[in-house]
């Protein structure tokens, strides 16, 4: 696998790449070794040039948004990191109707931006996603949920780029769509996705999303940094319930600990390392097993060389 230094970028990229970036500084777990290199694409032309450039010479390449459901371990990425925070950011109104609109988002806003337009617009569907951190693409990837909804309830279609550069639309109905998964083909892109929302007062539709927040608040530990929920819940019950009860919440490695707040957290108290995060989640995954007979699946993705 050929080191993303060997390419020539100099002059045809029109967005920005850094080079040698500690992905701590792009992770919400405020946790990650460094990146050869790290690219944000301006355009749609930008993201299918580099990821020809990086095809044609071997890079390897990752994509992600605000690194809010991320862990990246502390040798970091051999190769292309590429964010479409910057480039991918339209959020509009395709098509109204009395009963509703068929919104258009850009996969590199954060959720929040869409919510927030939602309740400017007066448009409801999407109260569920209030408070959740991270990339509109990202929620996508992983059917981010919460509060009884997801975000294949209201989806109307994806935007896609496979991993030779071509653009297709696929219907919401087409997609394989699971608990914390869009089950999307190896390879594809989401550049963005069409939402449609029904009509309601814009008054009433911020007042559930301030609901939702304030609920965030007072269950989770959003003071300190962490990547959200570790583990996905399994059919049995509440992963945190679990984690709890095998006597580990407020368990700590390093300055890695599982939140006092809510056990299915694990916050950095301000020095951890990728392995103590990783070495309580293997640690939290065998107690629960050998004591409660419960296989708990990480809802995280974990990226990168120790």
């Amino acid at each position: 696998m050929a080191r993303a230094e060997s390419l020539a970028w100099a002059g045809k990229f029109r967005g920005e790449i850094r080079h040698a970036v500690r992905l701590s500084e792009y992770t919400s777990f405020r946790v990650g070794g460094l990146a050869d290199h790290l690219a944000f694409p301006a355009d749609l032309e930008d993201l299918r040039w580099i990821l020809q450039q990086c095809k044609e010479q071997g890079v390897f390449i990752f994509i992600f948004g605000k690194g809010t459901n991320l862990l990246v371990r502390d040798g970091g990425i051999r190769g292309m990191a590429i964010s479409l925070s910057r480039g991918f950011v339209r959020i509009e109104e395709v098509m109204g109707a009395p009963e509703g609109s068929l919104i258009y988002a850009e996969a590199g806003e954060s959720l929040g931006k869409l919510v927030e337009f939602c309740c400017q617009k007066g448009l409801t569907g999407l109260e569920f996603a209030a408070g959740i951190p991270g990339t509109i693409g990202g929620a996508l990837f992983m059917n981010a949920g919460a509060f009884g909804g997801e975000m294949k309830d209201v989806l109307d279609s994806l935007r896609l780029m496979d991993a030779g550069g071509s653009v297709r639309e696929r219907k919401g109905a087409e997609v394989k769509s699971s608990y914390r998964s869009l089950g999307l083909e190896k390879g594809e892109i989401i550049l963005g996705g069409k939402f449609w929302l029904q009509a309601e007062s814009g008054r009433r539709v911020r007042s559930k999303v301030e609901e939702i927040k304030q609920r965030r608040w007072a269950k989770q530990p959003l003071d300190l940094p962490s990547a959200g929920s570790v583990f996905k819940n399994p059919l049995q019950g509440p992963a945190a319930k679990f984690i709890e009860e095998v006597g580990l919440k407020g368990h700590r490695i390093g300055d890695a600990q599982i939140s006092e707040k809510h056990a299915n957290f694990i916050v950095n108290l301000g020095r951890a390392r990728a392995r103590d995060i990783l070495d309580l989640i293997e640690l939290a995954r065998k107690k629960v097993w050998q004591e409660k007979g419960v296989e708990l699946e990480m809802e995280i993705q974990v990226v990168g060389e120790d």
